[in-house]
């Protein structure tokens, strides 16, 4: 399958599993945002990346967006006519605490 299929496909699963997380997300003390979508070569595999505020909060957020797995696959089945519905995986984006972290370790010299 062509690299620029893969592209258009991942990101209609980004879009449609946003929209998704934000209807049947109640986001209470926290914010939540998908950051990228990563799709398998064979296209069974999705990897939804995600970032939250406060870090703290992160693992609570996980648990939730897990206990959407089912809803969610669902969901791209009827959004994204595709032959199959990848397995879902969410990932927590650690870029932007690496990102802070050189920053800090940037400023720490001057």
């Amino acid at each position: 399958m062509s690299a620029r299929r893969i592209d258009k496909l991942k990101e209609l699963y980004k879009r449609a599993s946003t929209e998704f997380i934000q209807k049947h997300t109640e986001a209470e003390g926290f914010i939540l945002s998908i950051t990228n979508a990563e799709l398998s070569d064979k296209l069974n595999r999705l990897k939804i990346f995600f970032s939250v505020w406060p870090d703290q909060k992160e693992k609570d957020v996980l648990k939730s967006l897990e206990s959407l797995k089912g809803g969610l696959r669902k969901e791209l089945g009827e959004r994204v006519k595709t032959k199959f519905v990848p397995q879902i995986e969410f990932v927590p984006d650690d870029s932007e605490k690496k990102r802070l972290r050189i920053e800090e370790l940037l400023n720490k010299d001057k």
